[in-house]
């Protein structure tokens, strides 16, 4: 992509996450750049109780999981192990004490393994998780249970999104889960037009795309959301 390209960023993440990497984006990238917000999946909880009873710590692999634990517990004197820095910020900004794994599913099983904290431990997740962070951990023997507490519902393209398709302009889309990935491609039909760029955030968020997706899919060198922004910024001026 040219340094003089005027690129769109296509957001398609759930809010609030989505208005703040919007932020993020014109912060790091230029306040001129252009952001189009068009979720494919809202954030809505699930019933059934939070039983705490003998937990002696949680494990947040998302800022969903945090703010949903939060409207549903006024519980803030567990320890929180969580998957990145952003999400521990979170959990911090809720009253939680929290330690940040600073990576993915992988560095957070790794890390918790490493110390071995006494259990049980709780993972509150989506309805759709991945990585078997509750099983992986038993096998390394850090006690852990699991339980879905917010769901990730689909959303049908908006208008914004439908209009940065059908545009010539170079558009670049930063995808943050599989699940996203999945679903961005889905939206597309599987066929991506030539001016459509996603952007992964880990190597198993481009593995979630159409295989001959992959080779022309740049990802982030850290699973997080400044390592996301820099490879964007090198797709817009290499």
């Amino acid at each position: 992509m040219s340094n003089n390209a005027a690129p769109l960023i296509l957001l398609t993440r759930p809010e609030p996450a989505a208005s703040r990497f919007a932020r993020a984006c014109r912060d790091r990238l230029g306040a001129e750049i252009a952001v189009v917000i068009a979720p494919l999946a809202e954030i809505v909880p699930l019933p059934g109780a939070l039983d705490l009873g003998g937990i002696r710590g949680l494990i947040f692999t998302s800022e969903a999981g945090v703010s949903a634990f939060a409207t549903r517990s006024a519980r803030r004197d567990l320890p929180a192990w969580c998957v990145g820095d952003r999400t521990a910020q979170a959990a911090r900004d809720v009253g939680l004490s929290a330690q940040s794994a600073a990576g993915d599913a992988e560095t957070l099983i790794a890390a918790m393994g490493a110390a071995s904290p006494e259990g049980p431990w709780l993972h509150l997740h989506g309805e759709d998780t991945r990585g078997d962070v509750v099983a992986r951990l038993s096998d390394l023997g850090v006690e852990a249970t699991g339980q879905a507490i917010y769901a990730q519902r689909p959303r049908a393209p908006d208008a914004g999104f439908r209009a940065a398709i059908r545009g010539t302009g170079p558009v670049i889309a930063p995808l943050f889960s599989p699940l996203s990935a999945e679903r961005f491609a889905a939206a597309l039909n599987g066929d991506r037009p030539g001016h459509v760029t996603p952007v992964a955030l880990s190597a198993a968020v481009r593995d979630a795309l159409p295989a001959p997706w992959r080779a022309e899919t740049p990802v982030a060198e850290a699973p997080n959301a400044g390592e996301m922004l820099r490879a964007m910024a090198r797709r817009i001026s290499p």
